[in-house]
């Protein structure tokens, strides 16, 4: 296995996965559907970083929307997100 290397320019190091940027993240655990209010952050269509939740199998990057959230396309299968991706 290749051992990560760093790009001295970024600071970022190969071994990890980046992600988009997230326009708010959870701070406890929430519905996953209607728009609402997320850490003073009100949601519109917004792409939203779930890490709070009871049943941990829902955390994730979704797109949130009126009725039901969907998974954002790039982390909604199941190498999508590992251990130490960043957002």
């Amino acid at each position: 296995m290749a051992s990560p290397t760093t790009d001295r320019r970024q600071g970022l190091t190969g071994g990890v996965a980046i992600k988009a940027p997230v326009d708010c993240a959870t701070t406890a655990n929430i519905t996953l559907s209607g728009e609402q209010s997320i850490d003073g952050v009100t949601t519109s269509q917004s792409r939203v970083l779930v890490k709070n939740q009871t049943n941990t199998v829902q955390n994730g990057i979704y797109d949130s929307s009126s009725s039901a959230w969907t998974r954002a396309l790039d982390a909604n299968g199941n190498y999508d997100l590992k251990r130490g991706t960043v957002v």
